[in-house]
């Protein structure tokens, strides 16, 4: 199990995550999707603060949790920022603890050029197929995926992000950022076309 840790000033909470989903960058990671549990008056506090968090002095800490007993590790652990819109959800499991998600608003809705793909069974082309025809224009049939995911990665359209799951509950989970416009794909598929990659 991980801990999500944050302060600001004289504000400073901590919360267990099970699972989390960031873009790993330089000085540590993006928040794209996670998942806690603690006590109620926690949960909603993080909730907050990623919610108003637009300070660029406000900082979140991925730590490990140690267990009863464990010695305490002198770990940095990694820096995670919150950057753009997100929307979060609870849901209680008894008395006292609280189940809370955290996701950016591109895991539910293309924005801008900018869409986040979960794949959560391992079905990666399937997901992707589905995702470009839920969110753009572009005519895309299934056989073309394998030669399109091939494309988007060459053109670092198609961004995998690094998936943290603590308890091992998500082992097919995947998921990659993808920020390709419709003229983008319109490019892809008319090379593909023409070159004799893909076929209708």
């Amino acid at each position: 199990m991980k801990t999500v840790e944050f302060s600001h000033k004289d504000i400073f909470i901590k919360v267990h995550v099970s699972l989390m989903v960031y873009e790993q960058q330089a000085d540590g990671g993006e928040l794209v999707f996670a998942v806690v549990i603690d006590i109620d008056s926690r949960v909603q506090a993080l909730f907050a603060q990623f919610h108003h968090a637009k300070r660029e002095d406000a900082s979140f800490r991925l730590r490990h949790a140690r267990a009863i007993g464990e010695q305490k590790k002198d770990e940095p652990g990694i820096r995670i920022t919150s950057k753009g819109s997100y929307k979060h959800l609870s849901h209680r499991e008894d008395d006292t603890f609280v189940t809370g998600i955290i996701t950016k608003e591109q895991t539910m809705e293309r924005i801008g050029d900018e869409y986040i793909v979960m794949v959560w069974d391992g079905e990666l082309h399937e997901k992707v197929f589905w995702s470009i025809e839920q969110h753009y224009e572009t005519p895309m049939l299934p056989e073309w995926i394998p030669y399109v995911l091939d494309q988007l990665s060459e053109q670092d359209k198609l961004k995998q992000l690094h998936v943290e799951d603590s308890d091992q509950d998500y082992p097919l989970l995947q998921a990659y950022k993808l920020t390709a416009s419709e003229d983008d794909l319109d490019t892809i598929i008319s090379m593909g076309l023409s070159s004799g990659a893909i076929h209708i």
